[in-house]
């Protein structure tokens, strides 16, 4: 008997490689049935679904026979094979036969020609999809600093062809990076207290998707990738680098890490990276949101992550070039005029956007005219249809566009005032309203720059999902470290920030060993 997991076996026998009977004389059955409504559009009819958490199955594979259980327990399934001893075999010994089928079930199941990326999602399992993306995903089509890309890929194919050089300066062959967002001053109302409110969707996911595209280009399966969306328990971190160190060496990703490093995690994902295991080849990338967040024993620990690279909000040419790919993307819609100058005057009006923002304007507008072409209302086609001559406003899109980006300006003043009010009710009354910080003590990592601006793709699909709010709030971070941004107000002067190049991409001191390490690196490369 075994415990077995993401071995397929019913799956295995609905495709005809063996079959798979439910026993319900001999042993009790688990279940639960629903209604599932169809759909007659589609042709599908009403019909009853089943569910079971429990349950016994008489298999047969070949000429063999098997009995199999499946336990359902909360998120998990466990399955277990039961098959009589071979010759020389004893119940407490393995079984040839058994282990015959699981190789033969996890074979079909995950081919070696296969093309599929490892996600891990509260369980590891081998995506498809994720992996047309990675393909589809190419640095000349995310809008980024050029630098910034070549930054990126040199630092980790550099990593990958470097394990001598660790070696040889006695170092871990390990390297963690941070990509996280900006944020803004929340207010300008208010001169003793500043806080920052969030912005998402500058391109962080699609610049990791090229990033690994890269990778994938250059050394095929030989370097796997690892993307881990959700691990919310300790026993999900251990999993995750028990599979990181057996795959490696590899591409280890974490999205919103900051959702996975919690205060009941910490010590055991610290424990994972900096532990008695061997981490040989690990590279992590890990994104965030909210890098003020951030545990410190995450962000400012050289061993773990030792570099913090910012996704900013784009500035004017990069909202321009953002336009021009929504311009060629409506070129064969000839019911919609979108000429070239209206790149220029949408970009100068939503300053301060993110690539999700602007995606979201476009996506409401064109909307809203599809809404309203659909009415069979001769006076507001004619109302809205686009005129003559050299007024901007002759045209139903940019009229459109005009409206939509007042509201998700709105909709940003509004989440801006929000947190100030989180920041308002954590502050004293009395008291210096600094506090003791000053402009320098702000690392400049965290100043948001729009000289430089965060990756997104032209021709892949762009930003967050539409159900999904173009930038996400943080939940009351003062709570967690007294000594982030806003518990006792920023100096307010930082509402009239400078935006400066140096502030696009920051290094958060590296330790004497990755120091000695770039420096051989980049005499290495020359």
């Amino acid at each position: 008997m075994a415990n077995l997991r993401a071995v397929p076996f019913l799956r295995f026998a609905a495709a005809g490689h063996a079959t798979a009977e439910l026993d319900i004389k001999d042993e009790n059955v688990q279940r639960y049935r629903s209604f599932l409504a169809g759909d007659p559009r589609h042709g599908i009819s009403d019909r009853l679904g089943e569910a079971r958490s429990f349950a016994k199955y008489n298999y047969r594979w070949g000429d063999e026979y098997f009995i199999i259980y499946i336990v359902v327990i909360g998120f998990y399934t466990l399955q277990y094979i039961l098959k009589e001893p071979s010759d020389g075999e004893t119940t407490m010994s393995t079984n040839t036969v058994a282990d015959k089928l699981v190789q033969t079930v996890g074979k079909w199941a995950y081919p070696d020609d296969d093309e599929y990326i490892y996600v891990y999602d509260r369980y590891w399992m081998a995506s498809k999809p994720l992996y047309k993306e990675i393909i589809k995903a190419h640095w000349k089509d995310v809008i980024l600093d050029e630098d910034m890309k070549k930054n990126l890929t040199d630092l980790m194919h550099k990593f990958f062809d470097s394990k001598e050089i660790y070696e040889d300066l006695g170092v871990p062959w390990k390297r963690g990076v941070i990509f996280y967002g900006p944020g803004m001053p929340a207010s300008h109302s208010n001169r003793s207290v500043c806080s920052l409110t969030i912005i998402a969707g500058n391109g962080k996911t699609i610049s990791i998707k090229a990033l690994m595209h890269s990778l994938f280009e250059r050394n095929g399966f030989a370097i796997p990738s690892l993307y881990v969306k959700s691990a919310p328990q300790t026993y999900d971190i251990r999993r995750i680098f028990l599979l990181a160190r057996r795959m490696s060496p590899c591409l280890l990703i974490f999205e919103d890490i900051d959702t996975i490093v919690t205060p009941s995690s910490r010590s055991y994902f610290f424990n994972e990276v900096d532990g008695l295991e061997n981490n040989d080849g690990l590279f992590m990338v890990a994104s965030t949101n909210h890098l003020d967040q951030l545990d410190p024993g995450l962000s400012s620990r050289p061993s773990r992550f030792d570099r913090k690279y910012l996704f900013p909000l784009p500035d004017l040419q990069q909202r321009v070039d953002y336009c021009e790919y929504w311009r060629k993307k409506l070129e064969d819609k000839p019911t919609i005029k979108f000429p070239e100058k209206l790149c220029l005057e949408i970009a100068k009006i939503t300053k301060m956007f993110s690539f999700a923002y602007l995606k979201e304007a476009f996506v409401a507008s064109l909307l809203t005219i599809a809404g309203r072409r659909s009415e069979d209302d001769d006076q507001a086609r004619r109302e809205y249809s686009d005129g003559n001559g050299d007024d901007l406003d002759q045209y139903e899109l940019w009229r459109e566009m005009k409206k939509q980006i007042k509201l998700l300006r709105d909709d940003m003043d509004s989440k801006a005032a929000s947190t100030q009010l989180r920041s308002l009710a954590s502050v004293p009354i009395e008291g210096p309203s600094n506090d003791g910080i000053s402009k320098d003590s702000i690392s400049n990592e965290s100043i948001p720059n729009s000289n430089i601006g965060g990756g997104l793709p032209w021709k892949q699909g762009m930003g967050p999902n539409l159900d999904k709010s173009p930038a996400r709030m943080p939940s009351h971070p003062f709570h967690h470290h007294p000594q982030t941004f806003g518990l006792q107000g920023l100096p307010c002067e930082l509402r009239d920030y400078q935006r400066d190049e140096r502030f696009a991409r920051s290094t958060a001191g590296p330790s004497i060993e990755h120091a000695m390490l770039d420096l051989k690196l980049n005499h290495h490369y020359m």
